[in-house]
């Protein structure tokens, strides 16, 4: 009966891990895929960004595959001493395969967020260039 119990909490734990990786990685997966545009033509995705994004959730969806299959054999092996080798098989390469898909989500969020930043900081620039002779001209004196 113990047995059973602890059987059940270990495919329970697995199946709520599982569940949590793959509802973060569709949250990276749908922010990184959104890449804003302005009106002056915006910003396309290179071929290079594309198949970093597209290497990204292949590996996260290789890692869904090998979360599912994992608690599958898990729930279905009634044997804890039986488990724990497709626990530890299938948990790692899940672990593995979601953090190089989430990093490399990431890691393109962020080059996409250092190019937006570099055109603001640009047009700040231009900005500065253009009001600087009026602020640093002498004040107007009143004539009267």
């Amino acid at each position: 009966m113990i047995l059973a119990d602890v059987s059940a909490a270990v495919t329970g734990a697995y199946g709520v891990a599982l569940g949590t990786i793959l509802a973060v990685a569709l949250i990276f997966a749908g922010l990184a895929y959104r890449i804003r545009t302005n009106r002056q033509g915006g910003q396309t995705m290179t071929d290079r960004q594309r198949w970093r994004l597209l290497a990204g959730l292949g590996c996260l969806v290789i890692a869904a595959i090998v979360g599912i299959v994992g608690y599958l054999k898990l729930s279905l092996e009634p044997a804890v001493n039986r488990q724990i080798p497709y626990m530890a098989s299938a948990g790692m390469a899940l672990v593995l395969l979601s953090a190089i898909g989430g990093s490399l989500l990431v890691a393109e969020q962020l080059r996409t967020d250092d190019r937006r930043i570099e055109e603001l900081e640009e047009a700040i620039r231009s900005l500065s260039a253009a009001i600087a002779p009026s602020i640093e001209a002498p004040a107007r004196v009143k004539k009267g």
